[in-house]
């Protein structure tokens, strides 16, 4: 048995990921996520993205509290990732170069495609679906895919995500109309760029992200179930998504954070996660909404196993 250990350098979380593989199959045995927002004022300006030193240091500051959790495991391979936030940021290279000195790990950033492809592996092959159209909204970016007969026929990567979109569009508080309004035709304009996206519709949308597990954990309280955690597979309808995100929509900040609750730390970015998600369900079509924990690092854990 090998001992598997995944950092992924999120732009809104950093996380740790620990797996046992044994015979072409692995089980994640802990998890653990802190947020970082390593996209932390990325979203204000159009020109050079730089990430923050504050949100550097927190994110050394995960990785060394990850480090003891999996240091001394036996059979031990780490693998780092890092997505939208390191890949934009002119500091890359030097932040990269910290979490090598301390972690001894050589993080890959993933380009936006590979993003996007291991999402689609990750899905594929924890849901038995074979036709869908796929959207995990991150903190810097969000990825889609239309799968059909199984194989992913179109991907991309957008390189705008909750928290770039929420500082972008003031999305924090109580959202304006005037600010809805361009929130709204700027993400349209985004789409027009995908015209493949079309061939996604009428299909189910399955939905990756922390904003969106925030919606599958709020459905799931309305229905009265216990565990939170369980929410791969949950589904829900359109209607039942944009009636919540409706309501978060005429909420401010901290009324948003009483109604979240134990998810009140997206309170602030929630918005600027979803419109894009409302934006798509209805221009599409979507009937039904299906909730994956599988992603990234699961569809780079399958396609390790079955190289």
């Amino acid at each position: 048995m090998e001992n598997v250990v995944i950092l992924d350098l999120g732009s809104n979380s950093t996380r740790l990921s620990i797996n046992e593989v044994t015979n072409g199959s692995f089980r994640e045995v802990r998890r653990q996520k802190v947020m970082t927002r390593m996209a932390e004022g990325m979203g204000k300006t159009l020109g050079e993205k730089v990430l923050k030193k504050a949100a550097i240091e927190r994110t050394l500051a995960a990785l060394t509290d990850f480090k003891k959790e999996y240091q001394n495991l036996p059979n031990l391979k780490v693998k780092g990732i890092a997505t939208a936030a390191v890949r934009a940021a002119s500091n890359s290279q030097a932040f990269l170069n910290q979490v090598k000195e301390l972690t001894g790990v050589d993080v890959e950033v993933l380009s936006g495609d590979a993003e996007a492809y291991y999402d689609y592996v990750g899905v594929k092959n924890s849901l038995k679906l074979n036709d869908f159209i796929l959207c995990d909204m991150g903190g810097g970016s969000f990825e889609l895919a239309v799968v059909k007969d199984g194989q992913a026929v179109n991907l991309a990567s957008i390189p705008f995500g909750a928290v770039s979109l929420t500082e972008r569009f003031n999305a924090q508080d109580l959202l304006s109309a005037k600010d809805l309004f361009r929130f709204q035709g700027f993400v349209q304009g985004l789409f027009n760029e995908q015209l493949w996206l079309l061939e996604g519709r009428y299909l189910p949308l399955v939905l990756l992200g922390g904003a969106n597990r925030t919606v599958a954990r709020t459905e799931m309280m309305r229905r009265g179930q216990k565990n939170l955690d369980e929410f791969h597979g949950v589904k829900m309808s359109a209607r039942s998504f944009l009636n919540i995100y409706t309501d978060w929509l005429g909420l401010d900040f901290s009324q948003r954070q009483e109604r979240l609750g134990v998810e009140a730390d997206r309170a602030d970015i929630i918005l600027g996660g979803l419109t894009p998600i409302a934006q798509l369900i209805q221009q599409l079509d979507i009937p039904e909404l299906i909730f994956s924990e599988s992603g990234v690092r699961e569809g780079i854990l399958y396609s390790m196993v079955t190289e």
